[in-house]
């Protein structure tokens, strides 16, 4: 089974060798709002924040939102 969201935000973001903290900044969001997105029982994040972090993690879109298709970008 695909990972849930909490676990593929994680991946991302660890694979982007970054903190949350880092994460956090360069999304404009808390570290605790990223640490709180990485466990599943929490709320998730707005379409706007999942487009933020594909974009500064370097995954797909549709990979971190849904789990469908490649986590890397086609480049």
């Amino acid at each position: 089974m695909m990972e849930d969201m909490a676990a593929r935000i994680r991946i991302a973001r660890l694979r982007a060798a970054m903190t949350q903290g880092q994460l956090a900044e360069r999304i404009g969001v808390t570290r605790s709002a990223v640490a709180n997105w990485e466990i599943s029982t929490r709320p998730k994040p707005n379409i706007t924040h999942l487009v933020s972090i594909a974009i500064e993690t370097n995954v797909s879109f549709e990979w971190i939102a849904i789990g469908r298709g490649d986590m890397a970008l086609k480049v």
